[in-house]
């Protein structure tokens, strides 16, 4: 899809995920295509999953991201008792967070239910920047540490 043949928000977050958010969460070591990312460590799966607001406008968008953990065998035992599961994002028993409530502010205050939103036709670097920041610093140190403290 070209830039220039995109014509609404749902296009232009598309093309967003595409080209800045998905090679930037690979970059960042998470595997991965359309709107979910994993890392699989110590029999874990940890992912980060894009969630798009159902309530978009033809000009606008807003998305937030779900982080998860689970352990493999679960993650494998889930899928095959619901096939649906995995487009769904549900994540079992385990653990599973907004990354609104791990970006800390202040005095250690979470910033809660955190969404971003992107306009068709504006440029979407630096938004792009912004989340795969907000992984790098908050979402992938709360997984690691969530796979951390079920392994040991």
């Amino acid at each position: 899809m070209e830039a220039g043949a995109v014509r609404n928000a749902d296009e232009w977050f598309r093309l967003m995920v595409e080209t800045g958010l998905a090679p930037g969460l690979r970059a960042l070591g998470l595997s991965g295509t359309g709107r979910t990312f994993r890392v699989v460590r110590d029999a874990h799966i940890g992912q980060v999953s894009i969630l798009q607001s159902s309530r978009s406008s033809t000009y606008s968008t807003r998305f937030t991201l779900s982080l998860s953990v689970n352990a493999t065998d679960e993650w494998a035992a889930q899928l095959r008792i619901r096939p649906y599961a995995r487009a769904a994002g549900h994540q079992g028993s385990g653990w599973q967070e907004r990354i609104g409530n791990l970006m800390l502010v202040g005095g250690g205050v979470p910033i809660g239910d955190l969404w971003w939103k992107i306009e068709a036709g504006k440029p979407f670097g630096n938004l792009s920047d912004e989340v795969l920041t907000a992984v790098r610093e908050f979402g992938l140190p709360a997984i690691h540490h969530q796979i951390h403290a079920r392994t040991h």
